[in-house]
């Protein structure tokens, strides 16, 4: 309803001042405050990945031993394995109940736990990792700066996130924790869901079947992706690509989330689903933890990415390919595409072989189209094996995707 209001002069005396009003420029949009320099207690910069979609910082004190672990947002607890524990610097005893504890170049220690379930010399699934994890950060307001590949951790006493801001690439939502995850709404297929925010994950979404069965998603219609990996084991995932996906309000035009029909080891929120680093890879943001307050601005109009790989061109090829460890991953081969004709096939690995430096993307994009020669490694039985592409017509036609 529209409020009255009576001018407290007369119209005629008011029409010059009305004319300057109108006249005159709005005011700006009033953005979030920088926090102080007093308020800094660390900034890291992202370290050097092999993998696109991480956030590795160096937590240890200046001038000792790096102790470098995943931002993970969607770890309740920070956690390494056995092997990565012991390039650490830790010393890794089995029987050990407790956590251990490591200084940090905040001034305060952190606890990390060693999983050490299944062995106490490597990770049950293969993937070594150190996750830094939302109990230490709870205690904080944390900036990752996906843009300026930096982050900052704010002391909460000397700086805050507002309740609310006006500029109109800026955004305020209210968060809840869960296990000390910050869970967050998300707009998708016409509906809002709640899902953990999670730095740890490279993909834009994932949705478990639960979830996307109750938006309305024919699941079991999706195309196969790829088998994801997580902390516990393999997961399916299957491709939805036209999701109509909206966060804190920002539309994300042809971005493709994925789908686990089956679940997700019942990690985390109950939803099993969260927003990943191709999402928020557009902002810079700031995740209030004792206050409850996320403020996000966003940074550009990137093109979609699925674990950052360019959805037009992997559209224009046919497949997605996805960097690791110096290679690039080969995900959901269209059938009869034109990296399907080339010889690609799902769970290829492009690489250099002998020691070279593997191409760049562009590069092995153009040469897919062209017909150029690339070294694939291809898993048959329990060996890897090299292929040289494109192979003799007379070679057997990959099998049909599951």
């Amino acid at each position: 309803m529209r409020r009255l209001f009576w001018l407290p002069f007369s119209v005629p005396a008011a029409l010059p001042l009305l004319a300057a009003l109108v006249a005159s420029p709005p005011a700006a949009a009033a953005p979030a405050p920088e926090p102080p320099p007093e308020a800094v207690l660390a900034e890291l910069p992202f370290l050097k990945s092999q993998e696109p979609n991480r956030v590795y910082v160096d937590l240890a004190e200046p001038g000792s031993r790096p102790f470098v672990m995943l931002l993970d947002t969607g770890a309740s607890e920070s956690v390494v394995t056995p092997l990565m524990a012991r390039k650490l610097g830790i010393t890794v005893r089995r029987n050990k109940e407790t956590p251990y504890r490591r200084s940090t170049r905040l001034g305060r220690d952190i606890d990390v736990w060693v999983d050490t379930r299944s062995s106490d010399t490597g990770s049950k699934t293969g993937w070594e990792y150190g996750l830094l994890g939302g109990r230490f950060m709870a205690a904080y307001v944390v900036e990752i700066d996906f843009p300026g590949r930096r982050v900052r951790f704010l002391d909460p006493k000397k700086y805050e996130v507002p309740e609310a801001v006006d500029a109109a690439d800026e955004r305020i939502v209210p968060f809840r924790l869960a296990s000390n995850c910050p869970i967050v709404p998300l707009e998708i297929a016409g509906g809002e869901i709640q899902l953990t925010l999670d730095t740890g994950a490279g993909a834009p979404a994932i949705l478990s079947g639960k979830v996307a069965r109750k938006l309305g998603v024919d699941v079991e219609s999706l195309p196969y992706f790829a088998r994801g990996g997580t902390v516990l084991g393999p997961m399916e995932l299957h491709l939805y690509e036209q999701p109509a996906l909206r966060f804190a309000g920002f539309a994300f035009p042809g971005q493709p989330v994925l789908v686990a029909p089956r679940g997700w080891y019942n990690i985390g929120d109950s939803s099993e689903s969260v927003v990943g680093v191709d999402v928020l890879r557009h902002f810079v943001l700031r995740l209030d933890y004792p206050r409850r307050r996320l403020w996000l601005k966003r940074v550009g109009d990137g093109p979609p990415t699925l674990y950052g790989a360019d959805v037009a061109a992997a559209k224009e090829i046919g497949a997605y390919l996805a960097a690791v460890d110096g290679a690039y991953g080969v995900y959901r081969v269209v059938p009869d595409g034109v990296a399907a004709r080339y010889g690609l096939r799902e769970g290829d690995v492009v690489y250099a072989p002998h020691g070279e430096t593997t191409p760049p993307l562009d590069e092995v994009l153009a040469r897919i189209r062209e017909g150029g020669k690339l070294t694939v490694a291809r898993r048959e039985g329990d060996a890897w094996v090299d292929h040289v592409l494109p192979e003799p017509a007379d070679v057997a036609a990959p099998p049909a995707a599951p």
